[in-house]
């Protein structure tokens, strides 16, 4: 079974799962509610269907308990009695959940993915100058937008602009560490404490949010 990690420390819970089984052999690790069942019934693709199953076998294996999903209209996930945050990932093998009693949001993304063509939809103009001046450049690339997409999953706003109004505030990359980053909206700012690290070619990135800032 490749429940490839359980992280467990002062801001929640993150379990971590390689998708190499088929759906039906996912299946047979954890019985569906009618609801789930209904929802699974609709997905097509076999990708979707493994990351569907292996997020609700992450989340039960976390929780010791059956809990199902629910989603915003946004889209954005949320477990019913408000008992804990939940933040969920997935790349091309790999799916995450975390759990946190604080706000929060995770990201996974392939080590080696190309962001060239995005990069200045997300990047600010300091960030791309740092950038330039690193040595893993595409790396650097795939962790500054895994930390902005987990800060815009950790955030109940809508039509943000990475570039513009998620900043990730200087420091060089390594293979694992922390740092910060701040949302900037109309009526506040509000800051993240970020923590990163590899796994089998994969960046794991989660933040959690420290201060909001009333302007």
């Amino acid at each position: 079974m490749p429940f490839v990690r359980k992280i467990e420390n002062a801001d929640g819970k993150i379990g971590i799962w390689k998708l190499t089984e088929t759906p039906e052999q996912l299946l047979l690790l954890r019985s569906l509610s009618e609801n789930e069942e209904k929802q699974y019934q609709r997905i097509k693709a076999e990708s979707r269907k493994k990351e569907f199953l292996a997020t609700r076998i992450l989340l039960s294996a976390l929780e010791k308990e059956t809990t199902e999903i629910h989603y915003a209209p946004s889209g954005k996930p949320f477990l019913p009695g408000e008992k804990h945050e939940i933040s969920i990932s997935h790349s091309a093998d790999h799916a995450v959940v975390f759990l946190s009693g604080k706000k929060t949001g995770v990201d996974i993304e392939k080590c080696d993915r190309n962001m060239d063509r995005v990069a200045k939809r997300f990047l600010s103009n300091k960030e791309k100058a740092l950038i330039e001046k690193l040595d893993n450049q595409q790396f650097a690339k795939v962790l500054f937008w895994a930390a902005k997409e987990a800060i815009f999953k950790c955030s109940p706003a809508e039509g943000i602009q990475f570039n513009e109004q998620i900043l990730i505030d200087t420091f060089i990359p390594g293979r694992q560490g922390g740092f910060t980053a701040q949302l900037l909206l109309s009526d506040q700012t509000t800051r993240y404490r970020m923590q990163y690290f590899i796994i089998e070619n994969n960046v794991l990135v989660y933040c959690v949010e420290q201060e909001n800032q009333m302007l």
